[in-house]
C-alpha cells in the first residue's frame, strides 16, 4: 500500500533473521526463551500484516445473510457455510485475488484451518473466567462459591481448578447465563484434552470438513455442491482426520480460503487484491463468549467494516456492540484507534432487501408511484410499509461523524446471483446456491423491478437522493455491483491511511518488545559487553539494507514517486510537440496565402497563354527602359513551399518525433536522478561510515581476502554517483519508422483542397485557414500519442537498469553470509569468551524501528448527500 508498509516489512525480515542467528539459550533459562518467542509471534503479525492486502470485516447480527452476500460478491455459491438459520460458528478469512487471464470463473486456490495457539487458549480460558466471575455476583451466587471461583484463576500450572468448578457448580442454575458460560468452559476444555497437538498449527481442508469446521453445531449440512480446490500444495500440517475436526472446533481461531476472481465478476485493479473476514453472529446459544472473544482478536487487525443490517427485522444492538469493540485498546500494548479513524473505516448495508416486510406491495406501489402527489424520501421512508428501511437509514447514519455521508447500499445476495447466472458470468460447472440459502430469496415481497421504477420517481421529483442509486442498483443485480464499487473505491481512497495506521501501531508495540527483549538478554549476561564497533557495524548494515529498499521503491516500483511530475511531464510533452509542429516552415507560406476572407489563394495554373504575355510584358518594360539596369532578385517559387499533398509534411513528421523522443528521454533521465537525489546525502553518510569501519579494520591488522572484498562492495553499493552513471547509460529510444508512418494522421493517397488540379467545384470552406488549423492540431495530437505510447516503456527501461544496478549491491548487502563476515574478527575484541550470547541483544540493538514518514493529506472521496 505505501513505502512505510514495505520498510516495517524490511524492519520484520531483519530481526526475524536476528533471532534465527541467534544462539538458543539454556534450557533452565525458560523466562528468556518465552520472552524470545513471544517476539517472535508478535514480529511476524507486523510482517504479515505489513504485507498482506487490505482487510474487509462483514459483521452483523446472526442471520443477516454475511456468508451468503460473501459468495455472491465473489460470485462462488456454495463456498462457505450458509443456511436459514444462524450458521457461521468461526471467523473465515477470504483472501481474494484477480484471476489471471483466461480464466473466465472463480477459482478457489486455498482452504485450511488455523488453530489457537498455546497463549492464546489461555488467554479464551481467562476471558471465560473473568465473565463468569462478573455473572456470578450479578446472579446472587453464593459468596462462598464466587471465593472458589476466584480461586479458580487460571494461572501457568494450567485451567484444571477452573474446569472441577464448572462441573460442581456450573449446572447449578439452569438456564442462567453463568450457565451457559460454564458449559463454554466445559466445551473449550473438552476440545483441549484431544487436540492439545493442534494447538498453533494450520491443517488443509477439504470442502466438507471446511463447512464443518465453518458451522455451528447441529447445523444441516448440505450434500453437494461444494468448490474443489486446484493447484493447492501441500501446507504445513498436512491434513486432519474428520473426527478430530469436529471434537475440536472450540479451539479454531479462524478458517482461511485463497480465491481468485475474473474482472468481469469483481474488477480489483485498483487494490489489487483484498481480504474479506466473515464473522459469526455474537449470540450463539452454545459459543457467544468465545466468538466473541475471538472476534475481538481479529477486530484488532482489521483495516475496514462493513455493517450488515437485517432488512427484515432492522438494526439491532449488535451493529453498535461491533464498534465499541473496534474503540477498545488491544491487549498487546499498541495504540488505541482514533474515532475518527474508526467512522472512516465503515460502510454500512441493508441485507436481505428482497424480503423488505411489506403487508401490501400493491398498496405500496399506489401509494408511492400511482398517484400525482410529488414522491420525496420523506414519504418513501414514511410509510408504514418501509418502517425498517427507515430505521436502517436512521441506524446507518448514526455510525458516522456528524456531517460525514456514505452511500447507503441495499443487498440481495440471491438476486444477485440470479443477475450473474443470468448474465451468463458464473461459467459452467459453478456451483448452485444451497437449497437452505435458496429459502433465503423464496418471499420476495416487492419484485425488485418496482424498486426501479420507485427511484426513477424519485430522482424526478427529489433528485439527489442516496436512496436513488441504492434502490436502482439492487433492481439491477441485487446491488452487489454498487457494493463492489464502494468496497473497492473505499480501499483505493482510505486504505492506504488506514493500512499505514495499522501497522505503524503494531510496529509501535513491537519496538516496545525488541528494547525491552535487549534488556532482558543484557541482564541475563551482565559480565559481557561488545566494543562499540561491534553495534557500529550492525547498525550501519541494516540502515545500508533500507536504504538500498527505499532506493528500489523509488527507482524500480516508481513508489514515493510524486504522481504529479507525471502529469507535468505529459503537460510538457503537448506543449513541445505543439511548438514543433507550429515551427514547421510550410505553415509560414500556407498562413501567408490567404485572402481576406481567410480563404487560401491558390495560384492558377500557368498555361500558353500566360507565358506569351510573360513575355510581352518583359519586352514592353525593356522598350520603357524600367528596370533595366537591375537584375531581379532570385526568388523561389512561393507556391513550391505551400504543401499540395500530406506527404509532404511526413519529413518535418519523422523529425519532431525524433526530437520529442529524445527531449522525452531527458525529462524521464532528469526524474530518476530527483529522486536519487532524494537519497543521495543518506548514501554518502553511509559511504562514509563504510570507508570508516574499513580503515579502523585495516588498523587493526591483517583482513581476509573475504572480508576485504565484503566491505569494498558495500562502499561501491552506497556510491551514489555510480547509481547516477547507470541511469545515464539508459539510451535514447530508437524511432520505429513504421511506427511513425501508421500513425501520421494525413491520409498520403490524397491532396490537400488547395491543390491546383483539385476539381473546380471543391467546397471553399476546406480551403479556409481553420482547416489548416485543425490538421495542424491533428499532427500534434498524432505525434504525442505515438510519443507518450513510448513513455511507460521507457521509463521501464530506466528502471530495469536502475534495478541491475541495485541487485548488485543488494547481492552483497543481503546476503546471509554479511553480518557473520563482517563481526567474525571482532566477537572476542573487549568481551569475554563467552561474548557470543548477546549476539541477538547486539543485532536487535542495530536495528532500530524506521522513522514513520511525514503525515499527509489523506485524499477524501467526495462526499455525498445525506440520506435524511
Amino acid at each position: 500500500m505505501g513505502s512505510s508498509t514495505d520498510h516495517y516489512a524490511q524492519w520484520a525480515v531483519g530481526m526475524l533473521e536476528a533471532l534465527e542467528r541467534a544462539p538458543s539459550q539454556p534450557t533452565e533459562d525458560g523466562d528468556l526463551t518465552a520472552r524470545r518467542e513471544e517476539f517472535r509471534a508478535a514480529v511476524a503479525q507486523l510482517l504479515g500484516e505489513a504485507r498482506d492486502p487490505l482487510t474487509i470485516g462483514v459483521v452483523g447480527e446472526f442471520s443477516s445473510g454475511k456468508s451468503l452476500l460473501i459468495e455472491s460478491l465473489l460470485g462462488m455459491p456454495g463456498l462457505l457455510s450458509v443456511s436459514h438459520v444462524p450458521t457461521t460458528g468461526n471467523v473465515t478469512a477470504i483472501r481474494v485475488d484477480q484471476s489471471r487471464d483466461g480464466e473466465p470463473a472463480p477459482s478457489l486456490r486455498e482452504r485450511g484451518v488455523v488453530y489457537c495457539t498455546a497463549g492464546e487458549t489461555a488467554e479464551l480460558m481467562t476471558h471465560l473466567h473473568g465473565r463468569m466471575g462478573r455473572l456470578a455476583a450479578l446472579e446472587g451466587l453464593a459468596e462462598r462459591d464466587i471465593d472458589a471461583l476466584r480461586s479458580a484463576r487460571p494461572g501457568p500450572e494450567g485451567w484444571r481448578p477452573l474446569v472441577d468448578w464448572c462441573r460442581r457448580q456450573g449446572s447449578s442454575a439452569q438456564g442462567s447465563k453463568l450457565t451457559a458460560v460454564a458449559a463454554e468452559v466445559l466445551l473449550v476444555a473438552g476440545a483441549h484434552e484431544k487436540g492439545a497437538a493442534l494447538l498453533g498449527r494450520r491443517y488443509d481442508l477439504s470442502d466438507a470438513q471446511a463447512k464443518l469446521a465453518m458451522s455451528l453445531p447441529d447445523v444441516p449440512r448440505e450434500t453437494g455442491g461444494g468448490w474443489g480446490r486446484q493447484g493447492t500444495a501441500d501446507l504445513d500440517g498436512g491434513s486432519i482426520p474428520d473426527d478430530v475436526l469436529a471434537v475440536c472446533v472450540p479451539l479454531i481461531r479462524k478458517i482461511e480460503l485463497r480465491v481468485r476472481v475474473p474482472r468481469h465478476i469483481w474488477d480489483l485493479a485498483d487494490v489489487g487484491a483484498l481480504t474479506l473476514l466473515d464473522f459469526p453472529g455474537l449470540n450463539s446459544p452454545k459459543s457467544s463468549e468465545r466468538d466473541a472473544f475471538l472476534s475481538r482478536r481479529e477486530l484488532r487487525d482489521i483495516h475496514t467494516i462493513l455493517v450488515l443490517m437485517n432488512a427484515q427485522r432492522g438494526p439491532v444492538a449488535g451493529e453498535q456492540y461491533f464498534f465499541d469493540m473496534l474503540r477498545e485498546p488491544t491487549a498487546d500494548g499498541r495504540e488505541r484507534r482514533s474515532d475518527e479513524e474508526l467512522r472512516e473505516s465503515i460502510l454500512v448495508a441493508g441485507g436481505r432487501f428482497e424480503q423488505l416486510p411489506v403487508d401490501d406491495p400493491a398498496a405500496l406501489r399506489a401509494a408511492l408511484l400511482d398517484t400525482p402527489e410529488r414522491l420525496t424520501e420523506r414519504r418513501l421512508l414514511g410509510h408504514r410499509d418501509t418502517a425498517v428501511l427507515d430505521r436502517v437509514v436512521e441506524a446507518a447514519q448514526s455510525l458516522l461523524p456528524a456531517g460525514q455521508h456514505k452511500q447507503l447500499m441495499l443487498v440481495s445476495p440471491m438476486v444477485g446471483l440470479a443477475a450473474l447466472r443470468t448474465a451468463g458470468a458464473l461459467g459452467r460447472g459453478t456451483p448452485d446456491a444451497p437449497s437452505r440459502a435458496r429459502k433465503q430469496g423464496a418471499d420476495q415481497t416487492v419484485p425488485p423491478g418496482m424498486w426501479a421504477q420507485v427511484a426513477d420517481r424519485l430522482e424526478a421529483d427529489a433528485p439527489g437522493s442516496p436512496l436513488i442509486t441504492a434502490l436502482r442498483e439492487f433492481a439491477r443485480d441485487g446491488g452487489l455491483g454498487l457494493l463492489r464499487r464502494e468496497l473497492t473505491g473505499h480501499a483505493r481512497a482510505h486504505g492506504g491511511t488506514l493500512k499505514d495506521s495499522a501497522v505503524r501501531r503494531r510496529a509501535g508495540a513491537v519496538d516496545r518488545m525488541r528494547l525491552a527483549l535487549i534488556a532482558a538478554e543484557r541482564s541475563a549476561h551482565p559480565e559481557i559487553e561488545y566494543p562499540p564497533a561491534y553495534q557500529e557495524i550492525q547498525r550501519t548494515l541494516h540502515e545500508t539494507r533500507l536504504l538500498l529498499a527505499g532506493l528500489r521503491e523509488a527507482l524500480v516500483m516508481g513508489r514515493g514517486a510524486n504522481g504529479a511530475r507525471g502529469d507535468e511531464l505529459r503537460r510538457h510533452l503537448v506543449d513541445e510537440a505543439a511548438a514543433a509542429v507550429a515551427g514547421w516552415p510550410q505553415w509560414k507560406e500556407l498562413f501567408a496565402a490567404v485572402d481576406r476572407d481567410r480563404h487560401l489563394v491558390v495560384a492558377p495554373t500557368a498555361t500558353e497563354d500566360d507565358a506569351n504575355f510573360d513575355a510581352q510584358m518583359q519586352e514592353e518594360l525593356a522598350q520603357l527602359g524600367l528596370f533595366a539596369e537591375e537584375s531581379a532578385a532570385p526568388e523561389g517559387n512561393p507556391r513550391q513551399a505551400i504543401p499540395g499533398g500530406p506527404g509532404e509534411l511526413l519529413a518535418s513528421f519523422r523529425a519532431a518525433h525524433e526530437t520529442l523522443l529524445a527531449l522525452v528521454h531527458d525529462r524521464i533521465r532528469a526524474t530518476y536522478e530527483d529522486r536519487l537525489d532524494q537519497h543521495a546525502g543518506a548514501l554518502d553518510d553511509l559511504r562514509e561510515r563504510w570507508i570508516g569501519i574499513a580503515t579502523e579494520e585495516q588498523r587493526r591488522g591483517s583482513l581476509s581476502r573475504a572480508r576485504v572484498e565484503r566491505l569494498g562492495a558495500l562502499i561501491t553499493a552506497t556510491n551514489a554517483e555510480r547509481y547516477r552513471g547507470e541511469l545515464r547509460q539508459t539510451a535514447v529510444p530508437e524511432q520505429d519508422g513504421a511506427a511513425v508512418v501508421a500513425g501520421f494522421p494525413l491520409r498520403l493517397d490524397r491532396l490537400f483542397p488547395w491543390h491546383p488540379e483539385q476539381p473546380a467545384d471543391r467546397d471553399p470552406l476546406e480551403r479556409h485557414v481553420a482547416h489548416v488549423v485543425r490538421m495542424r492540431r491533428e499532427l500534434v495530437a498524432a505525434l504525442v500519442d505515438l510519443v507518450h505510447g513510448r513513455l511507460a516503456a521507457h521509463q521501464i527501461q530506466f528502471a530495469q537498469q536502475a534495478g541491475r544496478a541495485l541487485a548488485v549491491g543488494e547481492r552483497y548487502v543481503n546476503a546471509t553470509d554479511t553480518p557473520e563476515l563482517l563481526l567474525s574478527g571482532m566477537r572476542g575484541e573487549g568481551a569475554a569468551p563467552g561474548g557470543r550470547p548477546l549476539d541477538l541483544a547486539a543485532r536487535l540493538e542495530a536495528t532500530p524501528a524506521p522513522k514513520p514518514p511525514p503525515p499527509r493529506r489523506p485524499d477524501h472521496a467526495p462526499s455525498r448527500p445525506g440520506t435524511r
